[in-house]
């Protein structure tokens, strides 16, 4: 499962090609000929307000699986222990406020959207239920409450924090898994209607693949490196090798030509860290080493390569949103 700053970078891929080869009525100033032309330009751009609206959700707000883990590190054994609190905080309402605003502006929308309109409705209900014990329990900490009573609403609360905060983290998990199904959809859909062999046609397969190959990284990781996932992971990166090498071609053919040296690099290093996470795993080199187990625990490559694959992937979300290339 992707995290939200991997599926941010994923959708913004998504943005910066639609906004590269925009092909709507109103780019060629061809007016409406009918009304099913009317309706059907309706519903389309029905569609993009509502899917706008839900990524603004899956990128602002609370990442609340992330907050929950942060708390039981922070507290789970100091109010295990009794002791007395010395400090105590409250993430931010906003986390809450400002999810359940997008979520609910997007529902109001009719355009039916099942993968994201359910996993949305549960999490507002989950919400809901968190809210009141996230209101009592900041009161609590920007009083300073735990100084008076040694930590004892802290101890009482927070399980109950916990529990709503993993409710509300299930729903934002089927959330963050219906954006991407959508998101996938929308951008195969963008390939498939590009012009064979053109600049536009490499690019899009350039976000598709790239796109593709880091969802597959998930479960290659997950799995450290079977077989399988090895084999989705390389055939994903081998097409997003393809088109590179196309987009690449094409670009110099162009008159002037691209210069895009730089964002070429990017993209070419975030294939090769792909590769070489394969190459890893296949030399035995995600397999324990039981005689050095404290090493692996510092210096597991696993880790090490998910880390360097998802930073390649950040040079090229930037190399994309600073650049004209693409």
């Amino acid at each position: 499962m992707h995290s939200r700053n991997m599926l941010a970078g994923m959708l913004m891929l998504l943005g910066v090609f639609l906004s590269g080869c925009d092909k709507s009525d109103n780019a060629q100033g061809v007016a409406p000929q009918n009304q099913a032309h009317q309706a059907e330009k309706n519903s389309s751009q029905a569609e993009i307000e509502k899917y706008n609206i839900y990524v603004e959700a899956a990128n602002k707000g609370g990442d609340f699986a992330s907050t929950l883990e942060k708390r039981k590190v922070e507290y789970s054994e100091t109010l295990a222990s009794g002791k007395k609190l010395t400090s105590y905080y409250m993430f931010s309402g906003y986390d809450i406020s400002i999810l359940q605003e997008n979520l609910n502006k997007a529902l109001q929308l009719s355009y039916p959207m099942p993968e994201l309109d359910d996993p949305a409705k549960s999490m507002i209900v989950a919400l809901a239920k968190l809210q009141p014990i996230h209101a009592e329990l900041a009161n609590y900490a920007n009083s300073k409450g735990y100084l008076s009573d040694g930590g004892k609403k802290a101890r009482e609360m927070e399980p109950l924090l916990e529990a709503a905060l993993e409710d509300v983290a299930m729903e934002q998990a089927k959330f963050y898994d219906g954006i991407s199904k959508r998101d996938e959809i929308n951008t195969k859909a963008a390939f498939d209607n590009s012009e064979k062999d053109s600049l536009g046609y490499y690019r899009a397969g350039i976000v598709l693949y790239a796109k593709q190959s880091v969802r597959l990284s998930d479960e290659f990781f997950r799995s450290a490196g079977a077989q399988e996932a090895a084999k989705a992971f390389e055939d994903s990166l081998n097409k997003t090798a393809q088109m590179i090498e196309g987009w690449d071609k094409k670009g110099k053919s162009q008159t002037p030509a691209l210069k895009c040296s730089v964002l070429l690099n990017d993209l070419n290093r975030f294939v090769g860290k792909g590769r070489e996470a394969i190459n890893t795993a296949r030399n035995g080199g995600y397999k324990p080493d039981e005689q050095r187990q404290m090493m692996w625990k510092m210096n597991n490559p696993i880790l090490r390569d998910a880390k360097s694959l998802g930073q390649s992937f950040d040079s090229v979300i930037n190399g994309l949103n600073r650049t004209n290339c693409i």
